[in-house]
């Protein structure tokens, strides 16, 4: 998790400033519309099994390959992207997980789930048999808290990730739990990390990018209720709801005027569903706002922005879209091994017929998408898939991180940046 946090911060900056998406409501077939982004996911995914770096495309993106696992699983589709995906991370885990003087508990998190998802055994991963549980337990200070490494930018975020982890490995952890709940505010939100938890919570403050954020608070609420801790999550649960913008999505700083990014309303609403078992449809739509549909450039439709850019164009975003279809797909965490589908959908496609569409059209509304499946008396065949290894252009980047990181920098100091701590 070695420099997210500081993509997640200045994002929030310029959240802060940007214009909320305007879209017309999303279609109704969310399991759809997961297919479509996972199937755009599945397309970032090169030949060597992993989606590459924004700054060096022959370098791989870990983080985010590992929670493409997850992100296609839960979707239902892509089989053998999910296998080649795991056969890579199998053969990397140290390339991926050792930080300098310690593992990394948030890598190795996300490693566990992907094992998981993927229907591998976490205790004996990869062509070393790593026991990713182990390790990840092992990180853990006498504190509770998971990693050696300063905790100001993601204490709150790699604990509750930490948590939901071990819990999918089927294992408990009291001394986590405890330290984590011991960090939540008053009003049920957490910060990052708070270094004095008798000071009271400072209330958010734009200017300097601190107090309760959203992405720590429902990180915290889903590795709390993974380890059966309601009460917490539940407090958790309503902080989140008071902090909803009023486009019914969430933005990375805990205020409602905090103008919708995928990456935070993805997070909380796969909390939300974790937590209550329920789906929340406002946020839902307020997600599915920001899908490329299909009026969208070929190679992007599916992906999933993190917000619109200048005149509301969507750009798709893998960082985004692996942390936003999980929501999509409405799925609890931890997501469980399940039948997947070889292949993925080709976005968009109407179905193949032996005729002519005669008369009628179904219309698929993704903020920005007509879907025409025709009508024919002809019997339909089911809509095409890819392989995954099939090479279709890439669009969009994770270089939104780039640029955010400047705007900080300007904003806040360089210093700030560099004690960040990645979240991915």
């Amino acid at each position: 998790m070695k420099k997210g946090v500081a993509f997640l911060l200045a994002a929030g900056l310029a959240l802060a400033v940007a214009a909320p998406a305007s879209a017309t409501p999303p279609s109704s077939d969310t399991k759809t519309d997961a297919q479509d982004a996972a199937a755009w996911l599945a397309h970032q995914v090169n030949a060597s099994g992993f989606i590459p770096s924004a700054t060096n495309p022959s370098l791989p993106n870990y983080s985010e390959s590992a929670q493409a696992v997850t992100a296609l699983v839960s979707a239902g589709v892509g089989r053998t992207t999910v296998a080649a995906l795991l056969a890579y991370l199998g053969g990397h885990v140290d390339d991926f997980v050792a930080s300098p003087g310690s593992d990394d508990p948030g890598d190795l998190a996300y490693l566990i789930l992907a094992a998981k998802a993927g229907g591998q055994d976490p205790a004996s991963f990869g062509s070393a048999h790593v026991d990713l549980v182990a390790r990840l337990e092992a990180t853990q200070q006498a504190s509770g808290l998971f990693g050696a490494s300063d905790p100001t930018f993601d204490g709150a975020f790699r604990q509750g990730l930490s948590l939901l982890a071990l819990h999918s490995a089927g294992a408990t952890n009291t001394a986590g739990v405890t330290w984590l709940e011991s960090q939540q505010c008053v009003d049920g939100s957490w910060t990052a990390f708070r270094a004095d938890t008798s000071v009271a919570c400072a209330p958010v403050d734009p200017a300097t990018f601190s107090g309760p954020d959203t992405n720590s608070t429902a990180l915290a609420v889903t590795g709390l209720q993974a380890q059966g801790d309601s009460t917490a999550a539940s407090k958790g649960v309503t902080a989140l709801d008071a902090v909803r913008n009023a486009g019914g999505g969430w933005g990375f700083l805990s205020r409602g005027d905090q103008a919708t990014d995928a990456n935070s309303t993805g997070l909380v609403l796969a909390a939300l569903r974790t937590a209550t078992g329920h789906v929340d449809g406002p946020g839902l739509s307020a997600l599915l706002a920001l899908q490329v549909g299909c009026t969208g450039p070929v190679a992007d439709r599916g992906g999933i922005a993190f917000q619109p850019g200048t005149g509301g164009k969507l750009v798709p975003d893998a960082f985004a879209t692996v942390q936003a279809i999980p929501a999509v797909a409405r799925v609890e965490l931890p997501v469980a091994a399940s039948a997947t589908t070889p292949g993925v959908p080709t976005p968009c496609a109407a179905p193949v017929t032996t005729t002519v569409p005669e008369t009628g059209t179904t219309v698929r509304d993704t903020g920005t998408t007509v879907r025409d499946t025709g009508s024919t008396d002809a019997t339909t065949v089911a809509p095409e898939t890819v392989a995954a290894e099939a090479e279709l252009p890439r669009t969009g980047s994770s270089s939104a991180p780039v640029a955010f990181v400047g705007v900080l920098i300007l904003a806040v100091g360089a210093a700030f940046v560099a004690g960040a701590r990645r979240r991915r």
